[in-house]
């Protein structure tokens, strides 16, 4: 039976900066093309289970407070909500899925770079007149 050993940050780009340059110069592998296949297949796995569970928390929001994520971010962003408990989660969920969707992205290839819709990070300005949504 083998055992996983961790490796530190530093250590894991160390050898992804070698294999990136053993590749480059034309190095070829079955076993490391199925070994970094697997892993990325495992990440996405990890990443579409998260956001999954995230999205069903962002739904119980929706339906508790009759918005959408995209409609709450927009009023969050604007000052227009309380500093809530939910309301909080909620940011903070609309951050993580950002996150995930955008780690997502770069796994399949589609580059990450351009924000989807909703959940856009901006700073926020809070009104002194703003009050909780009422439910």
């Amino acid at each position: 039976m083998s055992t996983v050993t961790a490796v530190s940050e530093r250590e894991a780009w160390q050898g992804l900066q070698a294999l990136t340059r053993l590749y480059q110069a034309g190095f070829q592998s079955a076993f490391l093309n199925t070994v970094l296949h697997r892993a990325l297949q495992h990440q996405i796995q990890r990443d579409e289970s998260d956001l999954a569970r995230i999205n069903a928390a962002l739904a119980e929001f929706e339906q508790k407070y009759a918005l959408t994520t995209e409609e709450f971010w927009q009023r969050f962003q604007a000052g227009q909500v309380s500093d809530t408990a939910d309301f909080m989660e909620w940011n903070v969920l609309c951050k993580m899925k950002r996150r995930i969707q955008g780690r997502l992205d770069i796994l399949r290839g589609d580059g990450g770079a351009v924000p989807k819709p909703g959940c856009l990070p901006a700073r926020r300005r809070r009104s002194p007149l703003a009050r909780p949504l009422a439910r």
